[in-house]
């Protein structure tokens, strides 16, 4: 068993007679900050917490928690030379790669769609509000714009087993949100008879911009899949 399936399993409860959730959030946030001048490190901690945030067992229960600890989710601080070319790069990767994690827990906060699984999105999303499908779909958007703005660093990332996990980690966030965007889309559609003006007009750029986006993952999650050899 990995120490990060460990580490999750602990945040879910069920090591409770060894350790509290909460207590395994404090060690791992005290391993964090101990290690930020450590690249690797420092990366391997926010990749479990993005492992959490998309774990169903476990994202709810730690969301609050984890939110309520935002500030300290920093990014590697190079201490060494700013001229070595290794070193920017890991410092950028990880300034983006902890603002997303940041980003993506804030959205979480606001709502738990993406926590939840495929077998009946379907019926969550029917259940929504028109607004909040209208809403959402601004969630998505960002999140995507994001994840792409990684994928720049595709190229580098795949010279290191630790970064091209984070590569796949944004990959499996780009597939879900896609899949879930799509369903927003479809119940967006099935309403469109009965939307305001105001509402008809969001929902016709929601539509464009969700087309624009499935061409945009056809050929970059192609590449990736080449590149990476990601699992289909």
């Amino acid at each position: 068993m990995t120490f990060v399936k460990v580490l999750l399993e602990c945040f879910n409860g069920e090591h409770k007679d060894q350790v509290s959730p909460l207590g395994a959030l404090k060690f791992t946030f005290e391993r964090h900050i101990s290690n930020l001048d450590n690249w690797a490190i420092n990366t391997k901690v926010l990749i479990v917490f993005h492992r959490a945030l998309q774990n169903i067992k476990v994202n709810r229960k730690i969301y609050k928690d984890l939110k309520s600890k935002e500030h300290l989710l920093h990014p590697y601080q190079n201490k060494k030379s700013e001229t070595d070319y290794n070193l920017k790069m890991y410092t950028e990767i990880s300034r983006v790669y902890a603002d997303y994690i940041k980003f993506y827990l804030n959205i979480a906060c606001k709502t738990d769609i993406l926590a939840k699984g495929m077998q009946k999105i379907s019926d969550d999303v029917r259940a929504l509000r028109t607004k909040d499908i209208l809403l959402h779909y601004e969630y998505f958007e960002a999140l995507v714009t994001q994840i792409f703005n990684l994928f720049q660093h595709a190229n580098f990332c795949r010279q290191t087993r630790l970064f091209s996990n984070l590569i796949f980690m944004l990959f499996k966030d780009l597939i879900k949100i896609y899949k879930v965007y799509y369903v927003h889309v479809t119940e967006i559609l099935e309403r469109f008879p009965a939307l305001s003006a105001e509402e008809g007009q969001k929902a016709f750029v929601m539509y464009q911009n969700f087309v624009n986006l499935t061409d945009s993952i056809k050929n970059k999650a192609n590449k990736l899949i080449y590149t990476f050899n990601f699992p289909i």
